[in-house]
């Protein structure tokens, strides 16, 4: 043997050597090694759920403020967007006119009843004549005619003197409710009449409304899903999320449903009542209506990391016993309901299977990442439980 050969032969035998002090392979060493995934046993439950609807806040009375007489306007006595009580002054018209007005009424009633009078004098004459046979009766009866005529008169000129005065009165323009003042739509100076723009607004704000709407194929599902017992409804319990995705401080009541749905969206309007003490809500907003006390008797429900999408839908990897004793991961087509303890766009929450999953059956709750192909080996560990421990090495020979 040539001496250069002799180093490489003395490479391979250690080589070899090496390898033989190795354990033998293993079966199904050609397998990646199990993936370290946390799993949740399915069992169904009574889950209290949530349904959630787009709508918009609006003040529960809102009348626009207008004169009701033709006059310059004198003074605004509100501060916009101010609060209000009912009765308070908010405008002050030019009232001249309508004092003469009143002034002239007032002469026409004294004119009457000074007729009413002479009229009355003339008819108690002419039925003294009348008794005599000085006059005859048909000019008893133009007296009488002539009495009753100026009497109507004289109620005539009372109505038309109450109705100057009326109208004097509207000279004061007062808040016909309690609520916040809007923008003032005219000035002082400006003339206003009853047929021309309105002066302000005025918006009840205490309660305040949220007005919602729930199409019809929902609304069947629903009433479909109570009528089978698959859905308590329970107690309604209102809830706003506003729109920075806060929670508002407060629950309402569902005060209007309509019976009859919006030709125009084919859905069902909806209206929720607030008490906005604190008066944070205003009208105008854009919020998520939660409508809550609702449950499921006997639903499936998994955490919202467990769900995916793919190609044909939404899954979960269900850890299955596979060959040799090994457990596998394999995916499983589900269909969700409900959202359920929490927010969609958070970590908390769960979703309501409706279909897919049993009673318990092992949903791969955490690890899914480290699943790169359907029936993969995986090391499933219970939710809650502790890791499983590696096996200890064994100790070295002495």
């Amino acid at each position: 043997m040539p001496r250069r050969a002799t180093p490489i032969v003395l490479s391979l035998i250690a080589l070899l050597a090496a390898c033989g002090k190795q354990d033998a392979p293993q079966p199904g060493s050609g397998m990646p090694p199990p993936a370290a995934v946390t799993v949740e046993t399915v069992a169904s439950h009574a889950v209290p759920v949530d349904f959630e609807y787009v709508g918009r806040l609006e003040a529960s009375r809102e009348v626009e403020i207008r004169p009701r007489v033709s006059a310059i306007i004198e003074r605004r006595h509100f501060e916009e967007g101010a609060p209000v009580k009912a009765g308070a002054l908010l405008y002050t018209l030019d009232s001249a006119s309508l004092a003469a007005q009143v002034r002239a009424a007032q002469a026409s009633l004294a004119n009457t009843e000074a007729q009413y009078k002479e009229a009355q004098l003339e008819y108690a004459r002419h039925e003294k004549l009348a008794a005599q046979g000085f006059v005859s009766q048909r000019a008893l009866d133009a007296a009488k005619a002539a009495l009753d005529v100026t009497q109507a008169g004289v109620k005539s000129a009372e109505a038309g003197l109450a109705d100057a005065r009326i109208s004097r009165g509207y000279a004061e323009i007062r808040a016909p409710i309690a609520g916040v003042m809007g923008r003032a739509l005219q000035v002082e100076g400006a003339l206003v009449g009853p047929t021309g723009p309105a002066l302000t607004t005025l918006a009840q704000t205490k309660p305040i409304y949220a007005r919602f709407s729930i199409g019809e194929d929902e609304r069947l599902a629903l009433e479909r899903q109570i009528a089978e017992g698959a859905l308590n409804p329970g107690k309604r319990k209102i809830g706003l999320v506003l729109a920075d995705g806060t929670r508002a401080d407060t629950e309402g009541k569902l005060n209007f449903s309509d019976y009859k749905a919006n030709p125009e969206t084919g859905a069902f309007d909806m209206r929720a009542e607030f008490a906005n003490a604190d008066s944070r809500l205003k009208p105008g907003q854009f919020v998520r209506v939660i409508v809550g006390g609702g449950s499921l008797p006997d639903a499936v429900t998994v955490p919202q990391a467990a769900v995916m999408e793919g190609p044909t839908g939404k899954f979960v990897y269900v850890a299955t016993p596979g060959e040799k004793g090994m457990t596998v991961a394999l995916p499983r087509p589900v269909e969700v309901g409900q959202w359920t303890g929490g927010e969609p766009d958070r970590t908390a929450g769960r979703w309501v299977i409706r279909k897919g999953l049993a009673a318990g059956d092992r949903v791969i709750v955490d690890g899914m990442a480290r699943i790169f192909f359907p029936g993969m080996p995986v090391a499933a560990t219970e939710a809650g439980a502790a890791p499983a421990q590696p096996a200890a090495p064994p100790a070295a020979a002495k």
